[in-house]
């Protein structure tokens, strides 16, 4: 019985804990909190540069964390990019503030989630110059806030996750993204992360893991 006893005791100071932990909700920018697909911007790539993107993907991918951690700037970025000499050098921001438009449904749902006595934050990766059009009221109605180009940190790479988790020490987190490898990389880290598709199934996921009612 000793040992019954003592697996009980764990069990009950894990829940204790647990539910001293302050809870915060983690939300991604663009694809989340802002109506937004990447493929938007590659589409303008091709029609800028007279050639299907998939040509210069890979150096894309391959550059495009030093400009997210704010190493280089949009221009800097775009000369690392063969091929890119008809690109304009802020095509990434331009093209973003065109079309990207609030979430109404998911700021609401974060305002919602603030009024139940949740903490709310943004982790999102985000070039200098975009992050220069998004709402400046973002940056005191959310609690925390993680841009990439300000932590010199990028998803998924796990130095963000890690970095994130350590100020957040007190917390317990939960995640939402529109990319698969960015979840993946969180759940490495303990983050109870959801995958973002469309807004009932995010609602529905929040409640399941926090028992409120939305």
């Amino acid at each position: 019985m000793p040992i019954l006893n003592n697996f009980v005791n764990h069990l009950i100071c894990d829940y204790e804990k647990q539910a001293m932990l302050r809870k915060v909700i983690l939300f991604d920018v663009g694809g989340v909190l802002l109506k937004w697909k990447d493929q938007w911007l590659f589409d303008e790539i091709s029609k800028q540069s007279k050639i299907p993107f998939d040509r210069i993907k890979d150096h894309f991918n391959a550059n495009i964390s030093e400009l997210f951690e704010g190493k280089i700037t949009e221009k800097q970025f775009w000369k690392k990019i063969p091929g890119a000499n008809q690109i304009h050098p802020k095509i990434i921001s331009k093209t973003f503030h065109r079309l990207s438009k609030p979430d109404d449904q998911i700021l609401n749902l974060a305002y919602s989630l603030k009024k139940q006595g949740f903490e709310t934050g943004i982790l999102s990766n985000i070039t200098p110059e975009t992050r220069q059009i998004l709402p400046k009221k973002w940056t005191y109605e959310f609690d925390h806030v993680f841009f990439s180009d300000q932590i010199k940190l990028s998803k998924p790479d796990s130095k963000i996750f890690s970095y994130v988790t350590e100020r957040l020490s007190n917390h317990e987190i939960i995640f939402i993204d529109d990319k698969k490898e960015n979840i993946s990389a969180a759940k490495k880290h303990g983050i109870y992360s959801i995958l973002f598709g469309e807004y009932q199934s995010l609602k529905y996921q929040i409640m399941k893991k926090t028992s409120i009612v939305l």
